[in-house]
This record gives C-alpha cells, structure tokens and sequence, in this order.
C-alpha cells in the first residue's frame, strides 16, 4: 500500500493542526511530520539524506517564520532541487497578501503552487492529486 509522506513547516499551532487535519482528510494513510521552523525542517531533511531515507513527497511551507523564512528554505532546496528533492512536491501555504512575495515564491521554478492559508479539503485533495501514483 501506498504511504506519501507529507512535512508541514509552520510556527502557528492552529495551522499545523488544520493543515494536518485535512491533509489526514484527503490522504488517511500518509505519514504526516509537522516542524515548527525552517530550521528545525532542514535538520530533519538532512537526516534523511545522510540516512539515505525517502524525501517527503511533498512539502506545505509557510513564508513568514522566525529565524529562517521560506525564501531561505527554498534557497536551501535550490541546489537540489533536480537531484534530492526532484520528486517532492513544494507548496508555498501562506497567509501574505504581498504580490510580490507570490512573485518571488514562483520564480523558484521547483515550486509546485503558491496558496493562500488556510488550506482547504478541497485543496488538500487537489494536492494529493496530482501526486504520482506509485
């Protein structure tokens, strides 16, 4: 049976809880891990990588964290983004309303989609859809 792995990177409590509650919605068997900071996220992915282990198959990112903001976290997947991360999914979810960050945000041309918090049902089945099946 098919297990997606799904890593949400967000500092607000109440969007992690959501995210993962329709994300376990639209995709009741994935593998769920929710980090509260790009920091802590890039410490999780280099663990994987060291161990050799699955990326996620996709990756709900906020924009406006402390200490490490979206942008820097895509700047750290840039370099593989063909090669570790070319079968992971990265969406933007984010609560800015600044054109120019959603500019910025798809000019990452690994990036999947830009959307606005907070995810919906049908959003989260949208993104489960257009994973590949395996």
């Amino acid at each position: 049976m098919l297990m997606r792995k799904y890593l949400i990177v967000e500092d607000d409590e109440v969007f992690i809880f959501l995210h993962e509650h329709v994300m376990r919605h639209a995709d009741p068997d994935a593998e769920i891990i929710s980090m509260k900071s790009s920091l802590m996220a890039v410490d999780y992915l280099n663990e994987l990588i060291e161990k050799g282990e699955k990326m996620p198959d996709c990756i709900l990112l906020d924009l406006n964290m402390p200490e490490m903001n979206g942008f820097q976290f895509l700047d750290y997947c840039k370099p593989m983004a063909d090669t570790t991360f070319r079968n992971t999914h990265i969406y933007i979810v984010t609560s800015s309303l600044y054109e120019s960050d959603k500019t910025k945000a798809l000019s990452y041309s690994f990036l999947t989609a830009f959307k606005e918090k907070p995810l919906t049902k049908d959003d989260a089945k949208k993104i489960v859809d257009l994973l590949p099946a395996e």
